[in-house]
């Protein structure tokens, strides 16, 4: 699959790749930018075929607030500043969708009226990357724990970019 995803803003195709969203969003939360992109990329060709979706008829829910899958929503999408972008309550996901650093990895996507809802599967993302987020999350702040996150984030991103995706969702 390639980095791109196509997108009509106003009838006018955009080709927008990955790494026009690592530019707009930097590489942080490098990990959840990939999957925002992958995710979007995943589901307007699963709902469109080959028809190139307009903007603003895309909507996206999540029980996962990251900084990351918003922003490369976002960019491609555009829907935070359509007001189309909606965090879901975690206790209002399936149980069976994993816990990520915070929320839960669960996820819709609607073109006009069609939809698809899905989670990673339990493991996409590993116990040792949530548990170390976490550790960050609460301030404990060593260089050698900076380090290993980023290392962690940015191996994280390079498994999203390179796995075809389909592979760690499950349909709800």
């Amino acid at each position: 699959m390639t980095d791109v995803v196509c997108i009509k803003d106003h009838g006018v195709e955009l080709k927008i790749p990955l790494d026009a969203c690592i530019l707009y969003h930097g590489r942080d939360s490098i990990g959840g930018m990939v999957l925002g992109f992958r995710l979007i990329q995943w589901a307007l060709k699963d709902i469109c075929g080959n028809v190139i979706p307009e903007r603003e008829d895309i909507t996206f829910k999540t029980a996962f607030p990251g900084p990351g899958l918003r922003d490369a929503v976002e960019m491609v999408t555009r829907v935070v500043t359509r007001g189309a972008y909606f965090i879901i309550d975690e206790k209002n996901a399936p149980q069976e969708s994993p816990e990520g650093v915070y929320g839960r990895l669960y996820f819709e996507i609607f073109v006009g009226n069609q939809s698809r809802k899905v989670s990673l599967v339990p493991g996409a993302v590993n116990d040792e990357f949530i548990k170390t987020g976490r550790r960050i999350k609460t301030g404990e702040l060593t260089p050698e724990l900076i380090d290993y996150w980023r290392e962690l984030k940015e191996s994280l991103a390079k498994k999203l970019k390179d796995v075809d995706i389909i592979n760690i969702l499950q349909l709800h």
